[in-house]
């Protein structure tokens, strides 16, 4: 029982990486159908600007930070990559991005090295235990951060004009544009919500482990999962799937080889891509107008 808690409880905070990896996935897809494949590498660009943050500013401070820096990271490659390509294919666009994830990736290496780093977590002391099994402080507060960036983002959505508007956009672009809605504004807000969910939360779980300049795609590939899992399409599945992706990560690497776990995840990924596509939800979804 002590070691099925352990797992679950340190599925948790690792879950809810993924799942925050993922939600930035969905936000992008979601608005131009496309797949992100920097978005790992954006998050790494966000944890690295919590760590030069935390130098003069107390952790909760430098994540925030963290968010700001993926957002922008995320914002100046839709400009910069993205935008200029608005009339080739999704498929040039998506693989554009995994080019943008390599520049960002030897960007972060030349200026940093290759290195860990890490800075100190928001509530320091002993991890909590709960029925057995037990977690730190810090991941209480990644899961947390998780959670409030889940629920402002519904909140963003479903409540306010600005996130009215981008589902407008998503679902139909055609009489989106027809009434003024602007695409380049929509997926500037878009690229900004991905990169600052996906920069903030990667942040705060630096202090509980470390980060690194080649730690992007990886990291990216497990959000993809949960994505998948969520179907590209809801932010709650998409959490549950990225719960999922950590459990079956600890549970191969407490069982079976900590040096095969990500082997195992990736393999996860073909069998869902081939098995159910559609991930957890009912039904594939409908092709976008």
């Amino acid at each position: 029982m002590d070691v099925l808690m352990q797992s679950v409880l340190t599925a948790l905070a690792l879950g809810a990486l993924y799942g925050a990896l993922g939600i930035g996935f969905v936000i992008v897809h979601r608005l131009t159908g496309m797949v992100n494949f920097a978005m790992g590498d954006i998050a790494v660009a966000g944890a690295f600007g919590a760590v030069v943050a935390s130098s003069v500013l107390p952790p909760l401070a430098a994540i925030g930070v963290g968010a700001l820096t993926g957002a922008v990271v995320s914002v100046l490659m839709y400009h910069l990559a993205i935008h200029p390509l608005r009339h080739q294919s999704l498929m040039v666009q998506t693989i554009v991005t995994l080019g943008v994830g390599i520049a960002i990736r030897s960007a972060i290496q030349l200026i940093f090295g290759t290195g860990p780093r890490q800075f100190e977590p928001i509530t320091s002391g002993s991890s909590l235990t709960i029925l057995g099994g037990s977690i730190p402080l810090q991941s209480l507060w990644l899961v947390g951060l998780t959670v409030v960036g889940y629920l402002g983002l519904a909140f963003f959505f479903d409540r306010t004009l600005s996130g009215k508007a981008l589902s407008a956009f998503s679902v139909n672009a055609y009489a989106a544009g027809v009434v003024g809605i602007s695409l380049t504004v929509m997926a500037t807000i878009a690229f900004a919500l991905s990169g600052a969910i996906a920069g903030g939360v990667l942040a705060a779980q630096v202090p509980t482990s470390f980060i690194t300049a080649g730690a992007g795609l990886a990291l990216g590939l497990k959000g993809f999962i949960a994505a998948i899992l969520g179907g590209f399409e809801k932010l709650g599945l998409t959490l549950v799937g990225g719960f999922i992706v950590a459990l079956v990560e600890v549970l191969v690497a407490r069982n079976v080889s900590a040096a095969q776990a990500s082997t195992i995840v990736f393999l996860l990924l073909i069998v869902l891509l081939v098995v159910r596509p559609q991930g957890l939800t009912r039904k594939v979804a409908a092709d976008r107008v």
